[in-house]
C-alpha cells in the first residue's frame, strides 16, 4: 500500500497508521517532539473582547476630545 509521506502524520490517519504499523509510536512520539511550539498563538476568547472594549473605550474618548474641541 503506496503512503503518501506528507499524510504520514495527519491527524485524521494516526489511529489507522499506527493500527496498520504503518508508524511506529516512538516514530509518532519523534514527530510530534519536532513541532514548533506556537501556544503564543493561541485564541482565547476573554482576551481577545478585553482587547476590543479597550479599542473601543479609546476610540469614544477621542470622539469626546474632538467634539469638545470644535464647541
Amino acid at each position: 500500500m503506496h503512503i503518501d509521506e506528507s499524510k504520514k502524520f495527519d491527524k485524521r490517519n494516526i489511529e489507522r497508521n499506527l493500527k496498520e504499523k504503518i508508524i511506529t509510536l516512538k516514530e509518532y512520539e519523534s514527530y510530534l517532539a519536532r513541532l514548533p511550539d506556537v501556544s503564543d498563538k493561541i485564541y482565547i476568547p476573554e482576551e481577545f473582547e478585553e482587547q476590543e472594549k479597550e479599542e473601543e473605550n479609546e476610540l469614544k474618548k477621542k470622539k469626546i476630545k474632538k467634539r469638545s474641541s470644535k464647541g
